[in-house]
């Protein structure tokens, strides 16, 4: 895959995966301290981690969970969850959903690596209003819980 395939999507690198018509999947790479979007839920999907380098730390309803290189974490529709990279190295996992097709917000909302400056615009204000505006759409929906303290 050349770079300007890969993206930069609210501060992490994404890369898309081809896959069957029955689930979704990128490659992440999380840099140190990076966190991930408010804590969410998908009503039909369902959705794993599966961590190859480094250590993520997982909020699966409200509960904040470790996990090294080797896990895999299930993560079952209507499971409040994000994440978060307390290292000081980047995290490399796999992600990926069942049914297909919330994939899509990654390719939507992605500012390509090519691009001056990606990462930043990936993070910008402009960009985070676009996602609160139409994060419903893609099946995402942010759970304002008091359950997104770290542990």
């Amino acid at each position: 895959m050349s770079d300007s395939e890969l993206l930069w999507v609210l501060g992490h690198k994404v890369r898309p995966l081809v896959t069957d018509a029955s689930y979704g999947m990128i490659e992440v790479t999380t840099p140190p301290k990076v966190a991930g979007p408010p804590p969410h839920y998908h009503k039909r999907e369902s959705e794993f981690f599966f961590i190859l380098k480094g250590q993520l730390d997982v909020m699966s309803n409200g509960h904040w969970q470790p996990y090294a290189a080797g896990s895999f974490v299930e993560l079952p529709p209507h499971t409040t969850h994000t994440f978060i990279n307390h290292s000081d190295e980047d995290v490399v996992w796999i992600t990926g959903w069942r049914p297909k097709g919330f994939e899509r917000f990654f390719v939507d909302f992605g500012i390509p690596i090519s691009q001056p400056g990606a990462r930043e615009q990936s993070v910008s204000a402009a960009v985070l209003q676009r996602v609160v505006d139409n994060v419903e759409s893609y099946g995402m929906y942010i759970d304002a819980s008091p359950t997104d303290a770290t542990d």
